[in-house]
């Protein structure tokens, strides 16, 4: 099943997707957050690339508990899944920031580059960790659940 993964954020999106047996996930790009222009682009693009489930990363606290902004992801994701008609799933993304930043620095890339590709990066991590749990809990590829 191919995967869109979007780390949310009111100035930037981070999008990374997954191959078709949930194997990899790939930071794809980061977009400027334009509110109606990005939800267009998006379904595009998921139409492009044959999106069949959207990932969303919803941040939260330490504690699991929902940050301030993840209403804002949380509309995002159903205004983007509504307009796709693709299902779409919340993702926990806690310190997923921290990680694509740790894994950009120990890959060697440069901390000016690294700025530019973290959202993309978070993005893959949050979808990286999603399809770990897919594999975990025995879930094939051409299953939802």
């Amino acid at each position: 099943m191919r995967w869109l993964a979007i780390d949310h954020g009111t100035k930037k999106i981070g999008l990374a997707f997954s191959d078709e047996l949930e194997i990899l996930a790939s930071p794809f790009a980061v977009w400027p957050q334009e509110d109606e222009r990005t939800l267009e682009r998006l379904a595009r693009l998921c139409k492009e690339e044959g999106v069949q489930v959207l990932a969303i990363g919803l941040p939260r606290h330490k504690d699991g508990a929902e940050s301030v902004t993840a209403p804002a992801a949380r509309a995002f994701g159903e205004n983007l899944a509504a307009r796709t008609g693709l299902p779409v799933r919340f993702v926990n993304e806690h310190l997923s920031s921290a990680e694509a930043e740790r894994l950009l620095r120990e890959r060697g890339v440069k901390p000016e580059k690294r700025k530019a590709m973290l959202d993309a990066a978070a993005a893959a991590v949050i979808l990286a960790e999603l399809l770990e749990e897919r594999r975990a809990k025995g879930i094939r590829a051409t299953s939802l659940d």
